[in-house]
């Protein structure tokens, strides 16, 4: 994929191979020209105007607060210029992703993301927020988290701005219980991988959109949230091991760096990062363990469940 901008985005690029995430904080413009093929939103971080129009019609000034995003036309040339610098976090949405949300729910061909100047859509800002907050770690997390968000974005688009509304999708209900086992013991067998979506979708057997609901129906979390969940709680028993350095735990557990740790096990578990370097012992000091020269073996280490992860 082709960045957007001439200007280097900051930080690190997205580990999607379909969703292109791009950070940038862009100096006043002259009028550019711009025909984009896939599905474009521009979320902005702090107030802006910005010049818009479409191929020989009328300017317009589309004035911008943060937290609201605009959409930009497909498959038609238009032009934006802005006066002042901008902050501006850019997403690509493949038609791939829009189209398995709505595999489901829509009829053949009546996929059509309306035009709108400018989005205020609460789920919208706090899903974009926590995109940007996830980049600017290095995304830390993974890219289950990046799949998850791209689910989500998928599925917002498809319900508030389609041309045609979706069958709503039944309040109730959720993974049959020997399905949502076998996908929750693949999780815990392979919780220091860095599995996508799409390998827990394969393991149900489902889509990517429908077994990210059909998951949150069953354990009230989202598959990125779930899978923070049993990380933490197998990082519990490990750092009672004396043996283990925080970073030992971390790694078998599978986070990617010790900082990333101790912030999701605190903000997990209420233990501040200095009781987490004494190896999670809130009421007495244990001293932090030697480094290895090897990681040792565990569960998830020696046992794969058979449901089509690319290991």
């Amino acid at each position: 994929m082709q960045p957007m901008f001439d200007v280097a985005p900051i930080g690190p690029l997205s580990p999607s191979s379909s969703l292109l995430v791009e950070r940038r904080d862009l100096e006043p413009t002259s009028w550019q020209s711009h025909l984009h093929e896939d599905q474009l939103l521009h979320f902005f971080m702090k107030p802006a105007v910005i010049g818009f129009s479409l191929k020989d019609a009328a300017t317009v000034k589309i004035p911008i607060a943060p937290g609201q995003a605009v959409f930009c036309p497909r498959k038609e040339w238009h032009n934006v210029r802005w006066d002042e610098g901008i902050s501006v976090l850019s997403i690509r949405i493949p038609d791939s992703a829009i189209m398995d949300a709505g595999r489901e729910r829509l009829t053949e061909r009546s996929l059509e993301i309306v035009p709108t100047d400018v989005v205020t859509d609460d789920r919208l800002t706090h899903l974009l927020f926590a995109l940007d907050a996830e980049r600017a770690r290095g995304y830390s997390t993974g890219k289950l988290f990046v799949d998850s968000i791209e689910t989500a974005l998928a599925n917002i688009l498809l319900t508030s701005f389609n041309t045609f509304a979706p069958r709503s999708i039944p309040g109730k209900g959720g993974m049959a219980p020997h399905v949502l086992r076998r996908v929750i013991e693949f999780m815990h067998a392979n919780m220091d991988k860095q599995i996508d979506l799409k390998d827990l979708a394969d393991c149900a057997g489902l889509s990517l959109s429908h077994f990210s609901f059909q998951f949150r129906a069953s354990t009230n979390q989202s598959p990125h949230q779930y899978m923070l969940r049993i990380r933490i709680e197998r990082s519990k028993e490990l750092l009672k091991d004396f043996r283990l350095s925080v970073l030992d735990v971390g790694l078998e557990v599978g986070f990617r760096n010790q900082q990333h740790f101790a912030t999701v096990f605190r903000n997990s578990v209420g233990v501040p990062h200095p009781c987490i370097a004494l190896k999670y012992s809130p009421d007495q000091g244990i001293p932090l363990g030697p480094r290895r020269a090897g990681r040792i073996p565990s569960a998830a280490s020696e046992q794969r469940l058979r449901c089509g992860v690319r290991l």
